[in-house]
């Protein structure tokens, strides 16, 4: 293209300066300069908007669904106030009277269920500068991959009960995010910071499809929840927990209550393999677990112990310095070295030794009670559980460039 448009007007510029008896040479000149100003150009719109950053461009060339949720892609980024550490700022009515605060969360526990989220949360809310929302269990909002849709757990969805991110924004409605603390030079300042944990937000895009970027005919999306939250929040702290697949999944069985037995969770999870092994003849991975007839005939969520494929979703959009990601079991071995880490990762100020000694020492917030009563999982299952996740497993190692993912060390002796 741009040694076409140089022939063009080169043979303009040139039959120009034959007329005006002004020299050759200046058509050439200006020839380059054209070219080099469509190369910079081009260069430069690849360095500021890269391709995995062009969301914005796929608005207003779909076209408007009937029944659709809030189109969160194309809707303009807030400019958060600097005297505030949490993402904020005012709503504007007019009214300086009834302008009011509003606030995204600085962080967000993204999964993975059964993985401890929840004990994580009410150690880190032990931290002076660190909030409760005002969600379930003071932590859950449900609010990207199930209340945006009308649904929670996998209920049919409901138009009518669409939730939008003004309603999601309510559930960080916290007054001492408005406490500020006045410098020596005068100046105030909050340093108080609140978040969440939705630990589904990992792995369950099911319903991805009502997306209006994405083709809801396809097989699997292009779009999912981690563009959604990167678009209206590039910058928030993500912390992710994951426990051994196998494990975390006999948890998730009895938590959701798809049977009530070791005996129970053999057979369904055979079922479970039988049903994505035909799948995966025919189709990708990541379009089968993606697949919505195939997700609703599971009798277990064998789907959240894919980290893999959940993973490389959250990693195309987000730096990998951008998420902290641990393993259940070397936060359970080491609570006050990952708390302080984590401190760290949240840029929140030191806590004295006897606050750090009371965080790690407290007892576990959340136990599966059902999967207690049944009993441990069966050898043979859990092996064959292993045996079908190791290369998965392998996988989310290469991913994450740490071999611990692939859960050798805790396989050793067992």
């Amino acid at each position: 293209m741009p040694l076409k448009l140089c022939s063009k007007w080169r043979r303009i510029l040139f039959t120009k300066c034959c007329k005006r008896n002004c020299p050759v040479i200046i058509s050439g000149i200006i020839c380059v300069l054209i070219v080099f100003h469509i190369f910079l150009r081009t260069r430069l719109e690849d360095f500021l908007h890269p391709r995995s950053a062009r969301w914005e461009h796929q608005c207003g060339q779909q076209q408007k669904r009937i029944n659709s949720p809030e189109d969160l892609l194309c809707q303009e980024r807030k400019k958060f106030l600097p005297n505030f550490k949490n993402p904020c700022w005012y709503d504007f009515t007019g009214n300086n009277s009834s302008n009011r605060l509003r606030c995204l969360p600085y962080f967000h526990i993204i999964g993975v269920c059964k993985s401890g989220t929840t004990d994580l949360f009410y150690r880190l809310v032990q931290h002076p500068q660190i909030v409760k929302n005002r969600g379930l269990m003071s932590k859950e909002t449900w609010f990207w991959s199930w209340h945006r849709y009308g649904t929670e757990l996998w209920r049919k969805v409901n138009p009518k009960k669409f939730k939008n991110l003004d309603n999601f924004l309510d559930f960080f409605q916290i007054p001492k995010i408005s406490e500020f603390k006045v410098s020596s030079n005068g100046s105030r300042y909050s340093e108080i910071i609140t978040g969440h944990a939705d630990p589904m937000d990992f792995w369950d895009h099911t319903l991805w499809w009502l997306i209006p970027q994405n083709n809801g005919n396809a097989s699997e999306p292009v779009f999912t929840t981690p563009h959604l939250i990167h678009h209206v929040q590039p910058n928030i702290k993500l912390i992710l927990l994951l426990r051994e697949p196998a494990e975390r999944l006999y948890s998730h069985y009895y938590h959701l209550g798809y049977g009530s037995s070791p005996e129970d969770f053999k057979v369904d999870v055979s079922a479970s393999i039988r049903y994505l092994d035909r799948c995966r003849a025919k189709s990708s991975l990541r379009s089968c677990l993606y697949n919505r007839t195939l997700f609703k005939e599971m009798p277990t969520p064998l789907f959240a112990s894919f980290y893999d494929v959940h993973m490389a979703n959250w990693l195309e959009v987000f730096p990998r310095n951008q998420i902290f990601i641990m393993r259940t079991e070397d936060f359970d071995k080491s609570k006050k070295k990952y708390l302080l880490q984590l401190f760290k990762f949240l840029n929140v100020g030191d806590v004295e030794e006897r606050v750090l000694d009371r965080m790690s020492n407290l007892a576990h917030k959340y136990k599966s009670v059902r999967k207690d009563k049944a009993g441990p999982m069966l050898n043979h299952t859990r092996q064959t559980l292993r045996d079908y996740l190791r290369e998965p497993m392998k996988r989310l190692a290469s991913l994450l460039h740490d071999e611990k993912y692939t859960w050798d060390d805790i396989y050793i002796g067992n």
